[in-house]
Order: C-alpha cells, then sequence, then structure tokens
C-alpha cells in the first residue's frame, strides 16, 4: 500500500508533462494504474480482517468511498482543469492523491500477516486453496464486470436512442452510481444477516433478470429511470461481498490472496465489457447489447448459486 501511494501520485504528475501519447500510456496509463491496483488490493481485505458478524457492512461502508469518490471528483477535475489548466490539474490532483492516501497508509493496520505458499515465499499461488467452491468463486470474478461495466457507459447513448436530451442521459449515471453507494452498504448488511453468499447469488441474478427484461423493455424515460435505480441497487453487490466470501471459503489468513486473486480476473471484463457490447450493439443492434451483459450476470449469480450449496446444500441455510 506504502508503494502504491507513490506510484499514484508520482503517475498524474509525470503525466502533467506529458508530449507525446506514449508518455500518457507509461505515466497515467501503467505507473497510476500499477499504483492505484496496490493500494485497493492492499485495502480492500483490511475490514473483513477486524470484524465477524458485520464483515459485510464494514466492507461496504469502506469499498462506498469509491463512490462517493469518483462522483467528487469528475466535476473537481473538469473546475480545476477550467481554471489553472489540465498540466497545472494534474500536479494538484497528484498533490491531492498523495495527502490523502499517505492518511490511509498510515491508519490501515492488517490483523494477519500475508499468506506464503506452503513456506515458499518466492511461490505466487498456492495450489491448496483451489477448492470447488473458490474456484467457482473465480468463474463468478470472471463473469460478472461483464455486466457490471457496461450499463454505466451505455446508459447516456440508449437514453438519447429513446430520444432524450444529453442532459438528461448523463443524469443517469449519477443515479446508478448514488444508488450503487447505498447498495454496498445495504448489501454488506443484508449479506451479514441472512448469508453473504445468498445475498451475492440473489442480487446478482435480480441485477442480471432486471438487465435482460426491464432495460430491454424501456421505451420511454421514465421506465428506463427505473431501471437505472434497480440496477444500482443491485449490481454492487459483487464489490462489497467478494472479500467476506473469500474469507468464508478460505479462511482469514488467505483473504489477501484469494482477494487478489478474484479481483485479477475482474481485469478482463473491465477492459472488454463495454468494448465487447459496443461492438455487439454496432452490428447487432440494442437488443445483443442488452442481453450480453444481462446474460453474463446471470451466469455469474448462478456460479454463486453453486457455491452456495457446495457450502451448505440446505436450501434454508444461512451461508
Amino acid at each position: 500500500m506504502a508503494i502504491g501511494t507513490v506510484l499514484c501520485p508520482l503517475g498524474l504528475i509525470l503525466a502533467s508533462f506529458a508530449t507525446q501519447l506514449w508518455h500518457l500510456y507509461l505515466s497515467q496509463g501503467i505507473l497510476f494504474g500499477l499504483g492505484g491496483a496496490l493500494v485497493f488490493s492492499s485495502s480492500i481485505t483490511i475490514p473483513s480482517q477486524w470484524f465477524y458478524r458485520n464483515r459485510a457492512l464494514a466492507t461496504g461502508i469502506a469499498i462506498s468511498g469509491s463512490g462517493v469518490g469518483g462522483v467528487a471528483l469528475s466535476p473537481m477535475a473538469q473546475s480545476l482543469m477550467s481554471t489553472i489548466g489540465y498540466r497545472n490539474a494534474l500536479r494538484a490532483m497528484g498533490g491531492m492523491h498523495f495527502g490523502l492516501l499517505c492518511i490511509a497508509t498510515a491508519l490501515a493496520v492488517s490483523r494477519y500477516p500475508p499468506s506464503m505458499a506452503k513456506g515458499k515465499s518466492w511461490m505466487l499461488l498456492d495450489r491448496s486453496l483451489f477448492s470447488w467452491p473458490f474456484v467457482f468463486l473465480l468463474i463468478f470474478s470472471l463473469f460478472v464486470p461483464f455486466g457490471y461495466i457496461p450499463p454505466f457507459y451505455l446508459a447516456p447513448t440508449y437514453a438519447s436512442h429513446i430520444g432524450v436530451d444529453a442532459a438528461s442521459g448523463s443524469t443517469l449515471v449519477s443515479i446508478m452510481s448514488a444508488t450503487n453507494v447505498l447498495c454496498r452498504i445495504t448489501l454488506g448488511f443484508v449479506g451479514d444477516r441472512y448469508g453473504r453468499v445468498n445475498t451475492l447469488c440473489i442480487f446478482t441474478l435480480l441485477s442480471g433478470i432486471f438487465t435482460m427484461t426491464i432495460w430491454q423493455f424501456s421505451t420511454s424515460y421514465g421506465i428506463f429511470v427505473v431501471y437505472c435505480a434497480l440496477f444500482g441497487a443491485t449490481a454492487g453487490a459483487f464489490t462489497s461481498l467478494t472479500p467476506p466470501v473469500v474469507a468464508d471459503i478460505l479462511g482469514m489468513e488467505h483473504i489477501q490472496m484469494g482477494s487478489n486473486l478474484t479481483y485479477f480476473l475482474t481485469m478482463f471484463g473491465n477492459l472488454l465489457g463495454t468494448p465487447v457490447s459496443g461492438k455487439l450493439l454496432s452490428q447487432y443492434g440494442w437488443t445483443a447489447a442488452i442481453q450480453f451483459p444481462g446474460a453474463m450476470t446471470v451466469l455469474a449469480g448462478i456460479s454463486a448459486g453453486v457455491i452456495r450449496f457446495l457450502m451448505n446444500p440446505k436450501l434454508l441455510a444461512k451461508v
């Protein structure tokens, strides 16, 4: 986490001196991205280490900050660029990131040391961790971002498709982001009360079903607003519940390694989910672009359902 605290702001500040495109690839692309990954992957598992009964709620509260930050940073960055220019804006953002991350790193305390692969510190993976529940959690992590990311990017485009102006279309993203922040907290609370895997499975399935049905038949702005609110309220289940579920499957001593593997697999959906949906839109129309993320989300929900019955076959068990 300390390394990421240095790399993140350094990437932004170096990007302010860029004169060619490849400079941005190296600074804001690789350096800032690598720093962000180190900070996020190190910090996301810390709440689960200090809580048991309210583990998912604690994680949800912590991770909801990323949604709040996303809503706040975008207008702030736009204001900085319009007043002091984009180069000084990057430098100001870099300084702010460094200050905030220094505070976060100083306050973050890990309760358990990182696990090693059977005493071999040079090994990145411990193959003994790969039980069937964890394998299906990895499958879940591979599928779920393919359905989570595209709606945020395609919502304004679909709004214009049904005759809504650009300002109202951009409001839809704010609606999804706001309900998503609340979702991360409330579903953490629900998961602690009724079972984390149960909650992960049910709300992931609901998210996919809402996409495949309500979005598909959203022919007016009002219906589409309802979809955006329901999607935001259900789609963020995996963000707050994945680390606690990893802890339930592997034990707290392996939460860091297990969470790193699950978040690594989300990379493919984060990178390819929106381009694939966009390609489907250009070649086959909105039905294909909508059904693809919906189907991937449903597949992720089914994977979570398999985890649930592998861990406890009793129908009404709290898992």
